[in-house]
């Protein structure tokens, strides 16, 4: 009865804390318990957990050794395959349910890498004469830094070596090569 007693008392005072939490503002870097110009109001409460769900799952999309593809509840090393995907579904449901959902989510995967992919050639078609020569000239160095690496040499000249391939590759990239 006792025990009962005082776990209601804890509840009680559980809520009425919650009921007259401070509020917690941010003000540029800092945080303080009382407002400020431009300040802003901060969620601090404890996140909410769905108690009812079941969780998440995952489900992989394997790829055996002869290039087929299947989905499985369990990792695809243990199956002998490959992992292409991994997909989070509901927990709650049945595994067609689960197939059904991980497709969907594979097929909006590919379909935004593509046009993502599309998006990236139409960025970077059309390089100008004077763009061809500076990419041909930026190749030619990485390959003679390449070269350079592959002959025995010392710490000190493989690492001036790898710093000068950076750089080459950094001006590849603004080149957009």
């Amino acid at each position: 009865m006792r025990i009962a007693f005082f776990s209601l008392v804890l509840v009680a005072l559980g809520f009425a804390a919650q009921a007259h939490a401070q509020q917690v503002y941010r003000c540029g870097n800092q945080y303080s318990g009382e407002p400020c110009e431009k300040g802003r109001v901060v969620d601090v409460s404890p996140p909410v957990r769905n108690l009812d769900s079941s969780g998440a799952a995952q489900v992989f999309l394997c790829v055996s050794n002869s290039g087929g593809r299947f989905w499985s509840p369990i990792h695809c090393r243990e199956r002998g395959a490959l992992v292409e995907r991994i997909e989070a579904v509901p927990g709650g449901l049945s595994w067609e349910q689960q197939v059904q959902i991980a497709d969907q989510q594979t097929q909006q995967g590919y379909a935004v890498h593509r046009q993502a992919m599309e998006q990236r050639g139409a960025a970077t078609a059309g390089v100008t004469a004077g763009d061809s020569s500076r990419c041909a000239h930026w190749n030619q160095q990485v390959e003679y830094y390449d070269r350079l690496a592959r002959q025995p040499q010392s710490g000190a000249s493989q690492s001036w070596i790898a710093e000068r391939r950076k750089d080459a590759r950094d001006q590849q990239f603004r080149a957009r090569c």
